[in-house]
């Protein structure tokens, strides 16, 4: 596929602990991208490009998702909660479904 300055696709961020969706994902253009970077986007935020919009959101929400957890994480250890001891990983959805699962080392 051929992109020209103009030609629309998305991109996806690292977030910040404020960021929201549309902070980390969204529509842009090389020529955008170009001012993107003049103004202080930069390689440390793991800028990611996309041509389909779904795709860009599915990874936006696991990057917000992964920063969420670790954030949480961080907090237990901060007020004490042992986690020498953790041995899995686990994210649910609705209703308790497990929707990730990961042993840790």
């Amino acid at each position: 596929m051929r992109y020209g300055p103009k030609d629309a696709f998305w991109m996806v961020t690292n977030p910040t602990p404020t960021s929201e969706l549309a902070d980390i994902c969204f529509e842009t253009s090389l020529e955008n991208l170009a001012l993107q970077m003049k103004g202080g986007l930069s390689m440390d935020a793991d800028p990611t490009l996309f041509t389909d919009r779904a795709e860009a959101e599915v990874e936006a929400h696991c990057r917000l998702v992964a920063m969420e957890t670790s954030h949480a994480i961080r907090a237990m250890a901060a007020d004490g909660i042992p986690l020498a001891g953790a041995r899995k990983v686990q994210v649910l959805g609705e209703g308790g479904k497990v929707l990730f699962v990961s042993d840790l080392p």
